[in-house]
């Protein structure tokens, strides 16, 4: 009998050791590691006959919590679906292996079919946790498999309506404000009007005021002691120019809490529009905008609206693009 203090609503992993000194020479053994899924009170057996069933998931659980039956069933299924992929594109692989190259079209062909299955083999596990979540969000077992979701970016429509879903105690749980935090950082559809408590070189605050007459606004937080940001610079006063002529004004927005370098700094590079974040300023913008680094870049409007929080550097050619992207846009809808 194996007992062990665990969370509850929580999978833990369990470690089964067998001897078989042909299996692992190093250890004398084998071992192979399994999660189940943990609520209170309930109970666990495990019914195997022999290592292959512990190795390929044909195990048996024998339990009296449903939610750890239907996450058993759901890993036993998606190694299955992992597994079945893996060797579908070992196969395609060997066969790439002995192909001419100069014979292009099949050669991709064999190229694509691996890519295809190694992709739904490593997609496996999040395909089959999102049917479960799917079918009933409002659940100790789906509120788990959200806080350990991986591919938040790769499907955000998805994880939006599931947050939308849930709802009563189940919103207030450790697991469901550890996927609600992690979904903010990426969704792209959440309103958030930006105010700025910083200072000029001139010692004036920072006022929209001053920049109603523009299209948008970009900001770059940077500081000079970030080598990664002072790099971009050159770029950055390069695209400024061309932001100008779109009538768009470009931001500098540091992170320096030593006034007299970051002045001189300003000055050496001959920034024009250069502000010092407030100390008590930077807690509100790492909670409002997840800016866990520098150098970062952020496109708002004339009035703080965030129209694009992670803009690409300067340096990637997509920078621009990706601006006119979103000015185009918005001019569509006036």
């Amino acid at each position: 009998m194996l007992s062990s203090e665990v969370l509850n609503n929580t999978a833990v992993e369990i470690m089964f050791l067998g001897s078989d000194e042909d299996i692992d020479l190093l250890t004398g053994g084998w071992r192979r590691y399994i999660q189940i899924f943990v609520e209170h009170d309930a109970n666990y057996k495990f019914v195997a006959d022999g290592r292959m069933q512990i190795y390929d998931h044909t195990f048996q659980l024998e339990t009296n919590s449903p939610l750890a039956q239907i996450y058993y069933q759901l890993n036993a299924l998606s190694f299955k679906k992992s597994r079945k992929h893996r060797e579908i594109a070992d196969d395609f692989e060997k066969i790439l292996a002995t192909l001419n190259t100069s014979d292009t079209l099949l050669y991709r062909k064999y190229d694509d079919s691996v890519s295809y299955h190694r992709q739904l083999q490593s997609s496996s596990f999040a395909n089959a946790n999102k049917v479960v979540i799917k079918k009933n969000p409002n659940s100790y077992l789906s509120l788990y498999l959200l806080s350990e979701a991986t591919d938040l970016a790769l499907d955000e429509d998805f994880y939006i309506k599931i947050d939308k879903q849930l709802s009563g105690k189940f919103r207030e749980t450790p697991q469901a404000k550890k996927f609600i935090k992690a979904l903010a950082k990426i969704r792209t559809d959440l309103p958030i009007k930006l105010t700025l408590d910083a200072n000029s070189v001139a010692d004036k605050p920072f006022n929209f005021e001053n920049f109603k007459d523009k299209n948008g606004i970009v900001i770059d937080f940077w500081a000079t002691w970030c080598a990664s940001c002072l790099e971009v610079m050159p770029k950055a006063l390069a695209v400024e120019k061309q932001l100008k002529a779109k009538n768009i004004v470009y931001v500098f927005l540091s992170y320096d809490e030593r006034i007299k370098t970051w002045k001189g700094e300003s000055d050496r590079l001959g920034l024009q529009h250069s502000y010092r974040i407030a100390h008590n300023a930077k807690p509100y913008l790492k909670e409002t905008l997840h800016l866990e680094s520098i150098p970062r870049y952020i496109l708002i409007n004339n009035r703080g609206d965030v129209l694009l929080r992670d803009l690409p550097s300067p340096n990637d050619p997509k920078f621009l693009v990706t601006i006119d992207s979103v000015m185009n846009k918005l001019d569509k809808l006036k």
